[in-house]
């Protein structure tokens, strides 16, 4: 009977260990945080434009993991430099910001990224013309290698908030600046 519980015990524990491995590994959940601020002393984006600041705040694990499947690279994000010139790239790559009524890319600098408390945070900065009305957001930064991933982009301006939730095959998502 002993032998048989025992079993029964180590049985549960190898059927679980996937489970449990699998909700470790990965968050499937990256934030991105977009400021928008008017450019110069004009507090109207359409006299002089706007400035964008844009920071993604990725889990250090799933980082690491979308560097090894998707790019094949090495993934040691606390101490290559390579490693995390490449993540910096890729997430550059994949968040994009433009203006529906041109179809023209809103240009945006990558200042770069660092480690802090788990997590790897990639800068990128901006300028929206003033002639701009509005933007379309796409964000699909780790969608190609976590099948599951959310992508939540807080965009502030004013004193204000709005949440964009990208998944799966999420097309891109609008935000009216004016």
């Amino acid at each position: 009977m002993k032998s048989v519980l025992q079993s029964l015990i180590v049985a549960a524990a190898f059927a679980a260990a996937p489970f449990c491995g699998a909700s470790a590994h990965e968050q499937a959940v990256a934030f991105t945080e977009l400021v928008i601020k008017a450019s110069g002393a004009e507090t109207d984006c359409s006299v002089e434009g706007c400035r964008i600041e844009v920071a993604h705040r990725l889990a250090i694990h799933d980082a690491e993991s979308t560097l090894m499947n998707v790019l094949g690279a090495r993934a040691d994000l606390y101490g290559d430099r390579a490693a995390q010139t490449k993540l910096e790239a890729y997430v550059a790559g994949r968040f994009s910001l433009t203006d529906p009524a041109t179809s023209k890319p809103v240009d945006l600098t990558l200042l770069g990224g660092e480690v802090e408390r788990g997590f790897y945070w990639v800068y990128l900065e901006g300028e929206i013309p003033a002639e701009t009305a509005e933007l379309d957001v796409s964000n699909t930064v780790m969608m190609d290698a976590i099948p599951n991933q959310t992508n939540r982009v807080n965009i502030r301006r004013d004193g204000e908030t709005r949440t964009l939730v990208f998944r799966g095959a999420s097309r891109p998502k609008s935000y009216r600046i004016r």
